[in-house]
């Protein structure tokens, strides 16, 4: 017996004893969750032994965290770094719906909201640091908003869409999909 190694049942003994239920895109999951370096961001490192990956949507006390690293799979359990988003942007789609019609015969419609979501992201005035350099400034009328890819929100958030933000109207002016599982919107002032 070694008595430095540990396998899934170690593991899976601790998950039980101090893991935390988090819930990952919807889906409640037990999870060890830690906080990171003390930095600008509020980021933790999550533990599991179920999947993830870049761009997972983590609910943890009642916040929302994306997985913004790559996954570190160990030989017993997966490891990723988690940061908070800090904003969220409310997608509400209408349609319009005929009411009537005027004294001239034409037609009168009415806008109505059939559904609305919630978008949480990150928003930031820097690029994402690579390594230990120093993050890349943008100008000061642009921020960059990294959030999950999914299909909705890469068919919402095109280029020239706009949308409201920090109570101001935000057009994207570029999409980078180079993260895997990452949205990265860079925006302007509209």
């Amino acid at each position: 017996m070694n008595p430095f190694t540990i396998d899934n049942s170690d593991f899976q003994f601790l998950l039980d004893s101090v893991g935390e239920t988090v819930i990952i895109d919807n889906v409640s999951k037990k999870c060890i969750v830690n906080n990171a370096e003390i930095g600008d961001y509020e980021e933790k490192y999550i533990y599991t032994l179920d999947s993830i990956q870049r761009g997972n949507l983590i609910v943890y006390n009642g916040k929302n965290y994306l997985i913004v690293s790559d996954i570190t799979e160990g030989k017993m359990y997966k490891k990723a770094l988690m940061r908070k988003t800090n904003e969220t942007i409310h997608i509400e789609q209408t349609e319009q719906r005929l009411i009537g019609y005027n004294d001239f015969g034409e037609p009168i419609y009415e806008t109505i909201v059939v559904a609305s979501i919630d978008v949480p992201i990150i928003v930031d005035k820097y690029t994402f640091k690579i390594d230990d350099f120093a993050p890349i400034r943008v100008p000061e009328n642009q921020i960059i908003v990294t959030m999950q890819n999914n299909e909705t929100n890469k068919s919402k958030f095109t280029v020239n869409t706009t949308f409201e933000v920090m109570d101001k109207t935000w057009k994207v002016i570029n999409v980078d999909l180079t993260r895997t599982g990452l949205l990265i919107l860079t925006c302007e002032l509209s």
